[in-house]
Formats: C-alpha cells, sequence, structure tokens
C-alpha cells in the first residue's frame, strides 16, 4: 500500500531496490501494529511534562510540544542504534526507521 501510494514502479526493481522494498513493507506493518497496541501518545494522549520541567531545568528555556516530540524522536533513535553495539537485531533496525522516517518529517517542519 505504501509503495503504491508513493507511484512505485515495479519494472525499476533491482537487487538493492527489492530488498529494501522488503524491508519497508516489514517497517510499515511493525508501525501500524504499534500504533494499534499503545495510545496516541503524540496526540491527545501526549504528555510532555516532564520533557518539558527538565529542558527548562538545564536550559532556563521553555519550549513546545513540537519540539518535545523532535527530542524524544532523537533520544529514540540514540538509545535504538546504541543497541547495536550488543550484535545485530532486525527489531531494532526496523524501529529505526520509524522513528528516522519521524524525524525528518518534525525537523522539515
Amino acid at each position: 500500500m505504501l509503495l503504491a501510494l508513493t507511484g512505485w514502479d515495479d519494472n525499476m526493481a533491482n537487487e538493492f531496490i527489492t530488498a529494501a522494498t522488503t524491508t519497508f513493507k516489514e517497517v510499515v506493518s511493525t508501525m501500524q501494529e504499534r500504533g494499534d497496541q499503545y495510545a496516541d501518545t503524540w496526540g491527545k494522549d501526549g504528555v510532555w511534562h516532564l520533557t518539558k520541567a527538565i529542558v527548562k531545568q538545564y536550559t532556563g528555556n521553555d519550549i513546545n510540544d513540537e519540539t518535545c516530540k523532535a527530542i524524544a524522536l532523537a533520544t529514540f533513535i540514540d538509545q535504538k542504534y546504541s543497541r547495536f553495539a550488543g550484535g545485530y537485531k532486525k527489531d531494532t533496525a526496523i524501529d529505526l526507521v520509524n522513528y528516522i522516517a519521524a524525524l525528518a518529517n518534525k525537523v522539515d517542519q
């Protein structure tokens, strides 16, 4: 579905594109599965009180919810990436794709 939305052309496939596409399908499936399992932590259920308090404590600055989301994503990415120090785990790589994609969107806004 995601690839169809992007105008994917099956005739352009090569080994790299095929491998990446296979992973993207798993990335989308995992994202949807996790979205069903957890509350809407970025929408109506989002709570940023502690993040805002910590940033203010260390910098003296107040920040908005969108800044909190970017900080959270950067932190999740750092944490997920550091897990590779213990060896490769596919779930970590799959989660990283989603976190990096969301961060790219947040920072680009």
